[in-house]
């Protein structure tokens, strides 16, 4: 499992875990009961506070993503709800869309954002 942080991203650093690792689930990369690395590890791979690793697991364990077991760890769930995770994801699109639309930004503008995320290109 591969994270890769963006240091200068206005996404706060736990966000950024959070969001990978509910990718990797949704996509299937991570399955269904397979453990995550420890609060220590990987606070140690991506140099980052441990405070930072246990608010991004606390946040998916909230959201059902994963479960911890005492003394052993934490591990994707069971029937991790892909849909909710992608519905989450859109509702955060909507609502981004919302505010923009509001502060007067154009369909064109926020189409082209979209376009350009999607062929992978960075948007500025």
């Amino acid at each position: 499992m591969r994270i890769f942080l963006d240091y200068h991203s206005r996404t706060p650093i736990y966000e950024q875990i959070e969001e990978q690792i509910a990718g990797l689930v949704s996509s299937g990369v991570l399955k269904a009961n397979e453990q995550l690395p420890s609060l220590r590890q990987l606070s140690s791979e991506l140099a980052i506070n441990i405070n930072t690793i246990k608010r991004a697991f606390s946040e998916l364990e909230a959201k059902g993503i994963t479960y911890s077991v005492a003394g052993k760890g934490i591990f994707i769930s069971g029937n991790p709800q892909r849909n909710a995770i992608l519905d989450s994801a859109l509702d955060e699109v909507r609502t981004a869309i919302a505010k923009a639309k509001a502060m007067g930004a154009k369909r064109a503008d926020v189409i082209k954002i979209v376009e350009k995320l999607f062929e992978g290109d960075e948007v500025s």
